[in-house]
């Protein structure tokens, strides 16, 4: 009994040193040693890809692998992807808390003021052709607005932008009031947005409105 225990033992250590991946990688024998490596199944398919990987990166880094075995040589790219995950875990978490503090900070702009369209239209005037907009500011405050900025969107009813453009307002918006508003963008007959929000009524679009910043009479701001 011991002596069959003793002859696994022996066996065991010898099939673990003997293992192709204890070789010495080198350019030379490198085909060899892999073809070693796969006869031998000394891999899964998930580390053979990180250990190819690992090669293709040493070779554009000119990374010298010579007289590492290829088990250290898999462990390097164990760690290399580990660390790789790990960068692009926070990196991933450094982009959702963004896009909570961005969306945080349009609920709390859009809390206090927010716009509608109860009209669109067309004109021409001086040779110049215009898309027209009746919009509603409502101020959903207490204090009195003076000015705000931000971007307007219209989409189609799948939410596909149409057209945007910049919005700037500076003739106030009295506290707990609606304000109406005309406006118009220029229409170019050559650009397809314009012609495709000249041929939409309001029922077959919808308007986004992205605030930016909205100055109080009080002196404060909201951004």
């Amino acid at each position: 009994m011991m002596k069959k225990l003793i002859y696994l033992l022996f066996i065991g250590l010898f099939a673990s040193c003997s293992s192709p991946l204890n070789n010495k990688y080198s350019d030379a024998t490198l085909e060899s040693d892999l073809k070693a490596i796969e006869e031998a199944n000394a891999l899964d398919s998930a580390d053979v890809n990180l250990l190819a990987m690992y090669f293709f990166r040493a070779k554009l880094t000119n990374e010298n692998m010579e007289g590492k075995s290829y088990k250290e040589l898999l462990q390097q790219a164990k760690t290399l992807q580990q660390k790789h995950d790990e960068e692009e875990r926070i990196q991933k978490e450094l982009a959702e808390n963004a896009r909570k503090e961005e969306d945080a900070r349009s609920a709390r702009l859009k809390d206090a003021l927010t716009i509608t369209i109860y009209d669109k239209g067309y004109t021409e005037y001086d040779y110049q052709k215009y898309i027209t907009y009746k919009f509603a500011f409502e101020n959903k405050t207490d204090k009195e607005i003076t000015a705000f900025t931000g971007q307007i969107m219209f989409t189609d009813l799948f939410d596909k932008e149409i057209k945007s453009f910049d919005l700037t307002y500076d003739d106030g918006v009295k506290a707990n009031s609606i304000t109406n508003y005309s406006a118009t963008t220029d229409f170019n007959q050559f650009i397809d947005e314009d012609k495709l929000l000249k041929s939409k009524n309001l029922k077959q679009i919808k308007l986004v409105w992205k605030p930016e910043k909205i100055l109080f009479a009080d002196g404060t701001t909201l951004e």
